[in-house]
């Protein structure tokens, strides 16, 4: 999974510090009851109070079990948007496997970082936060890179053709096939169970997939949505007039208007969003990168659009 340079900062903030073993669960307990650290007792008689880990913003981590034992060096990384993986010296001597591939990973659940041990399930709480060297305030008055006033490669017409949403408890892009489906299978389960009221999503939603995103020779970046049904050329005057909208164009107006800028082979276009991260000034510059086939994230991340 590739992750924005966003997402990986805010991984780095959550995780660099220090966390040690706050609750063990055993897979074959009844009840898979939270054992405090100090309580589970393995065969031996050791318990996990003493596992800490010690995450740095360089990517490198120590791993201590005990006074009496040696720290455990290796290095980290983020594998995704709760999930980071870290590999130490000893991990050299356990096979590659489902064992070491369970214990490497590291998954975030209820603020917990978790790994399986076996059948042994760890969390561990931050008790510590590291140092994490904050990045120059971002300059969002202007674009901040070189403009190529020659590129113009975006220049056209795109549709969605996916959008952020919900489909049998699976979070992520979908396309309007798949959230048409959905809509119909809460639909039938709601008048099924003789449940009162709408179920699922409204048209509304379905309704965005007829948006046209078109970026203009001028660098215009305008957003066009159907006209509503019924609607009269004198409430379009009005309408126009009164700047609520600026275009008109085959059953369609211009909704929304951004514009885009291209610079070292990149196109990118101004969201007029300012935001700050963790005290961080974000630029309102948003890349537009295709992906492996071909669609582009656009409306911070809500929709993937392709080109007509």
């Amino acid at each position: 999974m590739e992750l924005d340079k966003e997402t990986l900062r805010d991984g780095l903030r959550y995780i660099v510090g220090t966390w040690e073993a706050d609750f063990i669960v055993s897979f074959f307990s009844d009840d898979l009851a939270h054992i405090p650290a100090a309580e589970f007792k393995d065969d031996k008689g050791h318990t996990f109070t003493d596992l800490k880990f010690t995450f740095y913003e360089d990517h490198t981590l120590v791993v201590e079990t005990g006074a009496d034992k040696p720290a455990q060096n290796g290095t980290w990384e983020q594998a995704g948007y709760s999930e980071y993986r870290y590999d130490i010296d000893e991990f050299e001597q356990i096979p590659d496997g489902y064992f070491k591939e369970c214990t490497q990973t590291l998954q975030v659940q209820e603020n917990h970082l978790v790994f399986a041990l076996g059948f042994l399930a760890v969390a561990m709480k931050k008790i510590a936060k590291g140092t994490v060297t904050e990045e120059p305030a971002a300059d969002v008055s202007a674009f901040p890179f070189p403009e190529d006033n020659a590129a113009n490669a975006i220049v056209g017409q795109y549709r969605i053709a996916k959008m952020l949403g919900s489909v049998s408890d699976r979070f992520g892009m979908f396309s309007k096939e798949e959230l048409a489906a959905e809509q119909a299978r809460l639909a039938a389960e709601a008048e099924s169970s003789g449940e009162d009221g709408e179920a699922g999503f409204d048209d509304d939603m379905l309704g965005a997939f007829d948006t046209v995103i078109e970026f203009t020779a001028d660098h215009r970046v305008l957003t066009w949505m159907k006209l509503p049904a019924g609607v009269s050329e004198e409430e379009i005057r009005a309408a126009i007039e009164a700047g609520q909208i600026s275009e008109v164009r085959d059953g369609m107006f211009t909704a929304e208007e951004y514009e885009w800028k291209a610079a070292e082979g990149k196109f990118y276009y101004n969201t007029g969003r300012v935001n700050e991260i963790f005290g961080e000034a974000q630029s309102p510059w948003a890349e537009l990168t295709p992906d492996d086939a071909g669609l582009i994230k656009f409306a911070g991340g809500m929709y993937l659009i392709e080109r007509i």
